[in-house]
């Protein structure tokens, strides 16, 4: 099957190109559905706001699918959606934890529905067994915790000689996984660093508040707190903060929220790196629709095209000015004509 070119001819037809969007993809109003864990979080929050631009381009209606952090909900949801549209609908989804996507798939495949997952997934769950299942992209976790790891050891006091203590996100979700091992990854490159302590927050503010409090009362001499997400850090800024050492102990992050750019340009935070959870909406409703539509059939496509990474951008107090100036207070019509642009590897 030659991909590239029946995704030009499925791209020209929606008009995501250069040219303008055209209303409608095929008889009757295909919902565009978006499953996130809540609106709590600015980064699920942003693949609400991907899809709706998407849908307002497009002329489709978009539903919006909060798990709140419960994965039964979440199953709950998605077979009551199915129910309003019958059928008439494909999913973008970021599960709720690893395990979730064997019932989310089966679920999806028994109503032959499109969908798209990100980041969660368990190794030994394949995509060749569920025909309606078009691909799973995620970042690369591990990069994203070294990342992190290695610019919060930069501001302690001696470079790359300290401690710390960790926020650490779900233990059973594939982001938390990676981003922890990056960060092992790190202080194993770094003999210097000692890992102290770290605690499960879940990707909660208020929980990683706790956590970082609990730390500290153990632990009130430590360089820095990495944390596996800007929620959580936004928690261990404030418990630090109570003590008069934000700024002086620093704490990073991942997702590039508003909140820890912000962070980054006061000095209480080290760096994040920001997903483009709008783009990843789009991208994945978009590779839905074209399935959905013929242009796009899964089973031919290769195993690289499947399961993919795509790239972050890394910020920090260097580049975090222009970062927010020119990416993120800018609203893209991002080029769905190629929906590899952004991929650094193949997800192993």
């Amino acid at each position: 099957m030659n991909i590239k070119k029946t995704l030009a001819t499925f791209i020209m037809s929606l008009g995501l190109g250069a040219v303008s969007l055209s209303p409608a993809l095929a008889d009757g109003e295909t919902t565009l559905v978006v499953m996130i864990r809540g609106l709590d979080n600015p980064y699920h929050a942003n693949y609400v706001t991907g899809a709706e631009a998407l849908g307002e381009r497009l002329g489709l209606p978009v539903a919006v699918l909060s798990s709140e952090g419960n994965s039964q909900k979440q199953f709950a949801d998605l077979r009551a959606q199915i129910a309003r549209t019958g059928g008439n609908m494909v999913v973008n989804v970021d599960p709720n934890e690893g395990p979730d996507v064997v019932p989310i798939a089966k679920i999806l495949e028994d109503a032959g529905i499109y969908w798209v997952n990100w980041w969660n997934k368990p190794d030994q769950v394949s995509l060749e067994d569920y025909p309606h299942w078009v691909a799973h992209i995620a970042f690369d976790a591990v990069d994203q915790g070294y990342y992190s790891a290695s610019e919060l050891f930069e501001t302690f006091e001696t470079p790359n000689k300290g401690t710390i203590i960790a926020i650490q996100g779900m233990l059973s979700n594939n982001a938390a996984i990676g981003r922890f091992n990056g960060l092992l990854k790190a202080l194993e490159e770094n003999p210097g660093v000692e890992l102290l302590q770290w605690e499960a927050a879940d990707w909660d503010t208020n929980r990683a508040y706790e956590s970082t409090k609990q730390l500290l009362a153990a632990h009130p001499d430590v360089d820095g707190v990495w944390a596996a997400n800007d929620n959580m850090a936004v928690g261990a800024v404030a418990a630090l903060k109570e003590l008069d050492l934000d700024g002086q102990v620093m704490v990073s992050g991942v997702d590039g929220t508003l909140d820890a750019l912000d962070a980054i340009s006061e000095g209480t935070q080290s760096s994040t790196e920001f997903q483009d959870s709008r783009y990843q909406s789009q991208l994945g409703l978009t590779m839905a629709l074209a399935a959905m539509n013929g242009e796009l059939d899964p089973s031919a496509m290769s195993a690289t095209d499947r399961e993919f990474l795509i790239a972050g951008s890394q910020v920090n107090a260097d580049n975090v000015d222009a970062f927010v100036a020119e990416i993120f207070n800018v609203m893209p019509e991002y080029d769905l004509s190629d929906f590899y642009s952004q991929r650094i590897s193949a997800s192993e």
